[in-house]
Formats: structure tokens, C-alpha cells, sequence
């Protein structure tokens, strides 16, 4: 038994031992702390620059862009700590970005002083933990784990903002703030990974860029949009890959003068984007661009000379990078100027930390009103300098600060405090088309109408806008399954609908082919809840058709055995033989719809609208 705890006792030893090795600052020793800048002066310290205990480690560091965050932040003995040089010595403002358990305490402390503490609330968000002063010199900043060491410590960055500056800050951010009404009244719109890494429907390779762009049938593609409901599309100039359909001058420019070809061809002489956005804009609609920092193409990204340590250190020259950033989108700005009414930054990973003050400014170039939205996953957000919640991957539920039901939108506390929030999320199993023969676009399980209806429902009481992103073939052709769910939201949202095509037959409320259920009806009018009425018929669109009147009932639809929604004869103004609902974008086939009367006075069914088929 005494050998057995000698031996535990050498091992313990040794695991403290090794517990204490330590990983030196990366990059400047010590960072200056710049105190001579009236903007973009938060100044930020990445968790991956400091010195710390060797145990801890960076998330992905070999990703080549991005850069994550430090774990494995377990012990008392584990720190992350910062040498850094002040100027003058001044009380700060102290700010991190971290993920811990509910309730563990985070300290800092300045050359061993008294420390600061934070408190982690289970989620990744911004802990502000008051105030300390640096001294003028050499001072060394140094986080620990106190109290409770349950779980890990997801550590981002600390950030410092003089105490003297938070005014001023916080002043500049309430000014910079765009007027985000319009667009927490939307309700909903379309999102389209769409461009020239497009592919057809598996009939053979991609168009050329240009052809590609010149092809696109942009009456047509407006009038599907419309016919959804959509109150605004976003659109992607670049993602998976950066050649745009756009003719803009300053990416090719950029790496012709960065020793790459003459003419890279990285941008088309078709302003597909433009026409697309006016368009868009003369139905009242409105139009926000999607961009990517084209890290998957190699004809650009080689270009912008990214540090390749950026990811694992954080540190590394990306002002090429960022100066060539400015100038493209300044040229996308005044290009499309009131036409382009946000801007969607995606992957802010790769742009923490930066001017996001002056970054704002650029974005806005040819319209000051346009909404900004930085993309920082699943941390809090970058930079208060922004307007709009990304939303990548939810619906627009609830979430931790959101604004209460009845509310504007804007998030009210926690890690997205001040933006306005958005759903964004997958209809398909992509969030575009970028591979040949990838097979027929279809809706993912999960979305159906019913659930569809009911996140824009809730996230519409709270004034959340949400976003459906859709698979696009190069055609502009989409899934007719995505688009029968567009039409049921559409129908549940604002209770309108595309008329038929020409061609529609007529069938009488007494047809062989509608049946009753339920002892209220008396001939298709019943004051029963419960009661019911079925229709079965071969086509791809199908009315029904009912009065609208202030005594109009609520009822539910099923279509083929799948629950749609719940929809309303209520109207104002009586209106007989309106369309009460009407279902589109169905196989052809045959088909059973069915109503159900669930609550109000009277509910009647006048008949019904057959299309036999209907091209997309």
C-alpha cells in the first residue's frame, strides 16, 4: 500500500510538472496598447497570442483561415496570460468572449494584483468585469479558473476599452446604428447560394461564367419569387468560389497587380446581381448581398496573401487581405447603391479582430441606410458595429436576450445584445448547388409546412425576420416541394395566393369526389367543429374556394395525409367564392385534400379549382 502511494504521489508530481510547461506569447512581446485612436480603439488580445499552460489548446488549428478559440481550460493551475506595453497608465474597461458552465468564475488579474471576475452563464457570450487600471510600462495580464472547476473554458479574447472612451464608444455605436424596421416587419424572405459555381439539374457541366450569367431568366426568377410571399431576397455574389456575375473591375484588377494573369476572368460582362436587384426592387422587394471571402477559390484567394498562422497563433499580416476587402466592396456599394439594402458578411472568424468601425463605413458606401451583419456562428457577436443578427442554422426561436413578443426584434441582452435577430436556415440539403451531378434537389425532412408556418408565426410576434435558403439549379430551376411550402407560409402569413393559370375545371361543392364527415353539414356549410371535408383529384394545383365574411371559421388543411397549417374564412368584407386555400407545386397525380373546421361560427366550402398540370 506505501509503494502504491509513493507511485500515485510521483505521477501526481509529474502531471503538475508537465501541467506547468508553458506555450511563450505568440507574435509582438510585448503588444503595445494603442492609446492614440479615437475609432476602432476596443483594443482585443486573442486567447490563441497568449502565453499559457501547455495542456490548453487551440480549436482547429490547421483550419488555414479561421481563427477558433483555446479549451481544454480544466485546472487551478491552468492560465492564459498577456505581456503587454501601456503607454500611460489608465483605468480600462474589460471585456471576454468565453463559453463556461453556468456560475464558473473567471479572474483576471494585472501584475498580481487584486483580480476582476467574471461569471460564465453556460453560453458563449461577451462578460464585461468591470474596471481595472493598467499602469504605465511592462504589465502582464493574466486569466485563471476560481471556484468551481466543472466542465471546460472556451476562451475567444479579452478586450480593453479605456474607461475614458465607453461614452464616446458607446455614442458612435447608437449613431452608426442603421433603422432596422423594414426589416423586422418582413416577415420572412429567400435566401439563394446561387452563382457561377452553379451546376444543371445532372445534364452535363456548368456554363461558362459569362454565359451563365447572360442566360439567367430574371422575369421569370422575380415572378417565383413573388409568388412566395417574400418581402426580400439575399442573394451570394461570391461563395463557393469568386468569380461573380457581376461586372465590377477591382477583383481582377487585384490579382493581375499581385503578379496573377492579365485577365482572370473573375467577373462577368453580364450585371446579373444588378438586374436581379432591380427587379426585385420594383415588385417592393427588397435585396441583400451574401458575401464570401472566396477561400475556396483558387484563382483569388492565393491573391490575398492570408497569413497561414492565422488560424493556430492569430497572428500573421492580413492587410492585403483587408485592404483588398475595402476596395471590392466600396465598388459593390456604389455599384448597386439604394438597390442593396444589406450586407451579409459571412465567416467572421476571419475577420476577428479588425476595424470593424471603419469596415461599417466602407459597407455602406452608396447608401448609408444599408443593414450590416457579420457572421460569428456560434460566438457572441464580433462588433457592436453592425445591425443584424446572421441567424446561420435557426429559425428565428427564442433565444438567450431575444426580444419579447410584441417587441422589435432587437436582442435585449446576452451574447447579441443590440442586433436586430434573424433566422436563417437550410430548406435542401446544401445551402446551394456547387457540385455536377449532385442528384435532385430535395427538401430536407424537416421542413415542412406546418413547422415552417409555425417558426415564422413565432418568430413574427417577436418582429424576427426569417430567412429560407434554397437550392437553385443553374437554370434558376428550384424544388416544387420548397415552393408548395413558400405557398402555404404565404397563404398562413398574409391569407393570399398566385391565381391559377389559365386552364383551371371548375368542381361543384356536390361532386361525387367531395365527401363529408361530421353530423353538423347541412348541404357544405356545417357550425360543427370537428366536422370535415375531403376532395380527391388527379392535377398539380387544386383552389378552395368558400366565402370570406366576419362569421368565417378557422380550419385546418391536410394534403395527402400531411398536416399544412391552420387558415381562416375571416374577412371584413364579404366575399363569396374566395379562395380559402389553395395548395401548388404538387406531383402529378392524385391527390386528397382535406378540411377541418376548429373553431369560429360557420364554416363553407363552394367548390373547387382543379389545375390537371402546371409547369413550374
Amino acid at each position: 500500500m506505501r509503494g502504491g502511494v509513493a507511485i500515485t504521489a510521483m505521477l501526481t508530481f509529474a502531471g503538475a510538472m508537465l501541467a506547468q510547461q508553458t506555450i511563450p506569447q505568440a507574435g509582438v512581446n510585448p503588444i503595445l496598447i494603442d492609446q492614440t485612436s479615437a475609432t476602432d480603439n476596443v483594443q482585443v488580445l486573442l486567447a490563441t497570442w497568449a502565453e499559457r499552460t501547455s495542456d490548453l489548446a487551440v480549436q482547429y488549428p490547421n483550419e488555414g483561415r479561421k481563427n477558433f478559440w483555446i479549451y481544454n481550460f480544466l485546472t487551478a493551475a491552468d492560465y492564459v496570460a498577456w505581456t503587454v506595453s501601456v503607454p500611460a497608465a489608465a483605468p480600462y474597461q474589460v471585456t471576454t468572449l468565453l463559453s463556461a458552465a453556468n456560475g464558473q468564475q473567471i479572474s483576471l488579474t494585472v501584475n498580481g494584483g487584486t483580480p476582476v471576475q467574471f461569471t460564465a452563464n453556460g453560453n458563449w457570450d461577451r462578460l464585461t468585469g468591470g474596471i481595472v487600471t493598467l499602469p504605465a510600462g511592462i504589465v502582464r495580464l493574466v486569466l485563471r479558473r476560481t471556484g468551481d472547476l466543472s466542465g471546460d473554458v472556451k476562451l475567444k479574447s479579452l478586450e480593453l476599452l479605456r474607461a475614458s472612451d465607453v461614452d464616446a464608444y458607446n455614442a458612435r455605436v447608437a449613431a452608426a446604428r442603421a433603422n432596422t424596421a423594414w426589416f423586422s416587419h418582413a416577415k420572412y424572405g429567400l435566401m439563394f447560394q446561387y452563382g457561377a459555381w452553379g451546376f444543371p439539374d445532372n445534364a452535363g457541366p456548368a456554363k461558362s461564367l459569362n454565359q451563365q450569367a447572360a442566360d439567367f431568366d430574371v422575369p421569370l426568377f422575380v415572378d417565383r419569387v413573388v409568388a412566395t410571399g417574400a418581402s426580400y431576397v439575399i442573394w451570394s455574389i461570391s461563395w463557393w468560389g469568386y468569380h461573380m456575375d457581376a461586372p465590377l473591375t477591382s477583383p481582377n484588377s487585384i490579382v493581375t497587380a499581385a503578379g496573377g494573369p492579365a485577365n482572370p476572368g473573375l467577373t462577368a460582362t453580364t450585371d446579373l446581381i444588378g438586374n436581379v436587384a432591380a427587379a426585385l426592387h420594383r415588385k417592393g422587394i427588397r435585396f441583400l448581398l451574401y458575401y464570401h471571402a472566396g477561400t475556396e477559390d483558387e484563382a483569388w484567394w492565393p491573391y490575398q496573401r492570408f497569413p497561414k498562422e492565422f488560424s493556430s497563433t492569430g497572428t500573421g499580416d492580413r492587410s492585403i487581405f483587408l485592404r483588398n476587402w475595402v476596395t471590392v466592396v466600396s465598388e459593390m456599394g456604389k455599384r448597386y447603391g439604394n438597390d442593396l439594402d444589406a450586407f451579409m458578411f459571412d465567416d467572421g472568424m476571419i475577420y476577428y479582430p479588425a476595424p470593424f468601425e471603419k469596415l461599417e463605413r466602407i459597407a455602406r458606401t452608396g447608401n448609408p441606410r444599408r443593414l450590416i451583419s457579420w457572421n460569428s456562428w456560434v460566438m457572441p457577436r464580433f462588433t457592436d458595429f453592425q445591425d443584424i443578427y446572421f441567424g446561420e442554422a435557426n429559425h428565428g426561436e427564442a433565444m438567450a436576450g431575444s426580444a419579447p413578443v410584441g417587441g422589435n426584434g432587437v436582442f435585449i441582452s446576452g451574447p447579441q445584445r443590440g442586433l436586430l435577430q434573424q433566422g436563417m436556415f437550410m430548406m435542401d440539403g446544401d445551402w446551394g448547388v456547387h457540385t455536377r451531378g449532385g442528384g435532385v434537389i430535395a427538401t430536407n425532412s424537416s421542413v415542412t409546412s406546418s413547422a415552417a408556418i409555425g417558426w415564422v408565426a413565432s418568430a413574427a410576434s417577436r418582429n424576427v425576420p426569417v430567412s429560407f435558403d434554397l437550392m437553385m439549379y443553374e437554370d434558376g430551376t428550384m424544388a416544387p416541394s420548397d415552393l408548395a411550402i413558400l405557398n402555404d407560409v404565404r397563404q398562413s402569413v398574409y391569407g393570399t395566393i398566385e391565381a391559377l393559370a389559365a386552364g383551371a375545371t371548375g368542381v361543384k361543392d356536390t361532386d361525387a369526389a367531395v365527401t363529408y364527415r361530421g353530423s353538423g353539414w347541412r348541404h357544405s356549410v356545417t357550425a360543427t367543429n370537428g366536422d370535415s371535408v375531403n376532395f380527391i383529384f388527379s392535377g398539380t394545383s387544386v383552389d378552395v374556394l368558400g366565402p370570406k365574411s366576419k362569421t368565417g371559421s378557422r380550419f385546418t388543411v391536410s394534403v395527402d395525409g400531411s398536416v399544412i397549417g391552420s387558415f381562416s374564412e375571416f374577412a371584413e368584407t364579404y366575399t363569396p367564392q374566395a379562395v380559402i386555400y389553395g395548395a401548388r407545386h404538387l406531383a402529378a397525380g392524385t391527390h386528397t385534400i382535406s378540411l377541418t373546421k376548429t373553431d369560429g361560427t360557420s364554416f363553407q366550402i363552394d367548390g373547387f379549382r382543379v389545375m390537371p398540370s402546371q409547369k413550374f
